[in-house]
């Protein structure tokens, strides 16, 4: 067995004492050339299926191996699409347990960071480009992921939605529509699919259309947190409301010590021309709100 030829290779590893084996006919050992993923595709997808995933450093040899035997067994193409996804990064260097920095969503949620507000951060950048993750920029994506759910919750708040037909969509909401679904079917790129829902929230398409609209999309992207806004605490709303009493009176020290008492209760309050709007600065808060 020579790794360097191509025409020599092994479906079954003879055993050996430091590794996982099972028994066969032909002799304890274990799978050779990444044939295991061949035939748990076969068995559960069939001899072909529609898409193939994995990272970039998989696609040789692991990838390549699996198509060479798949498709000389059946003749058949392995995989309609395959989408190689690169490498995340933590503060700039590959994401590993060697390098001791890997994350997991505990470690996110102890940081106060919502899993839907990492998934808007991954989703902003295109799957076949790294994603560099610092804290700055997670807890960065949590505001713009939170603005976007209190958009959305505004304008659900407006009528009463309405059961639409895309068929039926204004000029303005169908370009939209249209956009999104161009976005998507280009490689995935959710980048341009997520500022079509920032620009669909905007735009000039009815109440009803873009309340459909995003609902759609989020099919897709999967970045609501509800279908409409959660309650907020009684005690946080009493805060906010003196607090605007504060401020319209210009008695800032006052306004200032009830946005910190507003803080210290989980919510963060940002002043905006509607009013004040009010978001969870921790994960076991609800969602986002406006006054």
């Amino acid at each position: 067995y020579d790794k360097a030829r191509a025409e020599d290779f092994v479906l079954w590893k003879a055993v050996k004492a430091d590794e996982p084996s099972w028994n066969a006919p032909f002799g304890k050992g274990r799978p050779g050339w990444h044939i295991e993923c061949s035939a748990m595709s076969m068995k559960y997808l069939g001899e072909t299926f529609d898409i193939h995933g994995g990272a970039v450093d998989l696609i040789f040899p692991h990838h390549e191996n699996e198509i060479a035997q798949s498709e000389g067994a059946f003749g058949k193409p392995l995989a309609k699409f395959w989408l190689h996804g690169e490498h995340l990064l933590v503060d700039g260097r590959r994401m590993g347990k060697s390098e001791g920095n890997s994350f997991i969503m505990k470690d996110l949620l102890e940081r106060e960071i919502h899993p839907l507000a990492f998934r808007y951060l991954v989703l902003g950048a295109h799957y076949r480009s790294k994603l560099n993750f610092t804290w700055e920029s997670g807890r960065a994506a949590q505001i713009v992921f939170w603005k976007l759910n209190n958009a959305f919750w505004r304008i659900v708040e407006l009528e009463p939605p309405k059961r639409i037909m895309v068929s039926k969509l204004s000029p303005v909401a169908k370009k939209l529509f249209e956009t999104f679904r161009e976005a998507i079917n280009d490689d995935l790129n959710t980048p341009r699919a997520l500022a079509v829902v920032h620009e669909t929230l905007k735009s000039t398409a009815s109440v009803a259309e873009r309340v459909f609209l995003v609902k759609e999309f989020n099919k897709v992207l999967q970045v609501l947190v509800s279908p409409k806004r959660p309650p907020l605490p009684h005690e946080v709303w009493d805060l906010i409301e003196k607090r605007e009493e504060y401020r319209k009176n210009k008695q800032f020290i006052q306004s200032d010590r009830l946005r910190n008492e507003i803080n210290a209760l989980g919510y963060m309050i940002e002043d905006t021309a509607d009013g004040p709007s009010v978001w969870p600065s921790r994960t076991s808060c609800p969602g986002r709100y406006s006054h």
